[in-house]
This record gives C-alpha cells, sequence and structure tokens, in this order.
C-alpha cells in the first residue's frame, strides 16, 4: 500500500492510501477530505502504519506564470517516510 500526499493552496495537504490506479481518500468525519497542516501530522497521524511507497503531489503553475496556456501538470516526488 502507498500513500499519496498532496499539497494544495493555502498550506494544506490531503492524502490517499492505496495503489497508483486505485486510491482511497481519507475523509474526516464530515464526509469532506481530511485535512492536514504539514507533513509530521501527516506522519503522526499514520504512526505504525507501514508503506511501501510515500508520494508528494504538487501542482505546478510554471507555465501560466510564464505566459503559456494552462496545462494539468503535476510534479510527483517519491519521499522518505
Amino acid at each position: 500500500m502507498n500513500l499519496y500526499i498532496e499539497s494544495i493552496e493555502g498550506g494544506n495537504y490531503v492524502v490517499a492510501t492505496g495503489e497508483p490506479n486505485m486510491q482511497q481518500p481519507l475523509m474526516a468525519a464530515e464526509g469532506k477530505p481530511r485535512t492536514f497542516h504539514c507533513l509530521n501530522e501527516i506522519r503522526t497521524h499514520f504512526e505504525g502504519t507501514p508503506f511501501d511507497k510515500v508520494w508528494l503531489r504538487q501542482a505546478t503553475p510554471y507555465e501560466e506564470m510564464v505566459g503559456q496556456t494552462s496545462q494539468d501538470t503535476t510534479l510527483d516526488m517519491e519521499i522518505d517516510w
């Protein structure tokens, strides 16, 4: 099982677990995605849970910043956990 962490605007993170083609987002009690404020908060939540790989995803607005048309560009990095 992998852990997928996505950085969203405002310095928050949402997470999902599973495999590349089948991910299950972590939901909060009110039926919305659970958000975290930092990677350490995520690490504490999943303490003791083994993962094969941990991925960090961040949208990159570079094309918009240099005047190109917007594309769905994301940066995925495997991080040490």
